[in-house]
């Protein structure tokens, strides 16, 4: 599950507008080096050349018709592994580009975007920096994902008020074309934010997007200048324990009533909530004697049909005794019926 929002009460709890830190061995992230297609193309490129090969499966693309190259993912993942062992930026992207795939594509390319799409990869491949206290992990809560998805888990203890800068995210703003062209609502509309103080949504794509909202989260988003912002934790972060914003008390419908975060389903609401019984399903009523009225009526044994009476078990419950009507004629020709009982083995049901 990852942020999405337009709305300007979701993000008012972030006055800036993305984060900017640099990772080790890597550049600082410059805003206006992208334009939001740029961003889209630069992060799809990322995590399907990082993140993909790593978790196993493809993550969310802006790119609603994006195609994954035809890549070695076990060579891209073996670089990823490599890079967890000797935490050499510069030598994982060499290797990226061994592999032909990149440098073609990036042979037509601007120096500025080539730039671009380095450090971008920096970004994803710091993920997994031992110094970076944190990493995207799987995860296969969330329905809208379906089932599929990421988080930002802690690889280190975190104590309160700190703030975790390693946790990188890049934007762009959107003008209304750019809304009507690159978002698609419901399926790739995520990380977009309206910014309060410059009265635009923008796109924030790069690891901190990929944080999932909780009710009861464990870090906020800070303003540390005019176009920054950190994560900063609101108590104690325990290693392994994931990494949660807070995105709106409405973002998953009236009063989150479809959120499937942790807090949610601990405390039986949200997604995991009991539907509530009507005032008209707890007051008194008749029951349904459809049943009783239609079933079928016994003769009374004094009775008998003109055709065939059965009657209940007899109460010691081991015969059943049948009356057969049997036609037959007197002496003088006159028709009469002789009722003649018998007694048959009864057989429990």
């Amino acid at each position: 599950m990852v942020l999405t929002s337009t709305s300007s009460d979701n993000l008012s709890r972030m006055s800036a507008t993305g984060i900017q830190a640099p990772v080790a061995g890597s550049k600082s992230v410059h805003n206006n080096k992208y334009n939001p297609k740029e961003l889209c193309e630069i992060d799809d490129l990322a995590t399907a050349l990082i993140l993909d090969p790593y978790l196993g499966f493809s993550t969310h693309k802006m790119n609603i018709r994006y195609r994954p190259p035809k890549l070695n993912r076990r060579g891209l993942k073996d670089i990823v592994e490599r890079f967890i062992i000797r935490h050499d930026l510069e030598q994982s992207y060499i290797e990226l580009e061994r592999g032909g795939w990149l440098k073609r594509y990036l042979n037509d390319k601007s120096e500025d975007f080539v730039e671009a799409v380095k450090e971008h990869i920096f970004l994803y491949l710091g993920m997994y920096s031992p110094n970076s206290g944190c990493k995207i992990d799987p995860c296969f809560r969330y329905s809208m994902e379906k089932e599929k998805g990421a988080k930002v888990s802690a690889t280190k203890k975190w104590e309160k008020d700190q703030n975790i800068t390693t946790l990188v995210g890049c934007i762009a703003e959107l003008n209304g074309e750019e809304e009507a062209e690159l978002l698609h609502p419901g399926k790739n509309d995520f990380s977009v934010m309206y910014s309060t103080r410059k009265h635009c949504a923008q796109l924030w794509l790069g690891p901190a997007a990929f944080i999932n909202h909780d009710c009861r989260p464990n870090c906020k988003f800070v303003a540390t200048g005019r176009d920054t912002a950190c994560v900063k934790a609101l108590r104690d972060i325990q290693v392994g324990e994931e990494i949660t914003c807070m995105y709106g008390t409405d973002f998953f419908g009236d009063k989150n009533s479809s959120c499937e975060c942790q807090t949610c389903e601990r405390r039986g609401c949200g997604a995991f909530s009991v539907p509530q019984k009507t005032d008209e399903e707890k007051g008194y009523h008749f029951r349904d004697t459809d049943s009783r009225l239609n079933r079928r009526k016994s003769p009374r044994e004094d009775e008998v049909s003109p055709i065939t009476a059965s009657d209940k078990s007899n109460k010691s419950g081991k015969c059943d005794l049948k009356f057969n009507v049997v036609p037959s004629q007197n002496d003088n020709g006159v028709r009469r019926y002789d009722v003649i009982s018998e007694f048959t083995k009864y057989s429990p049901r």
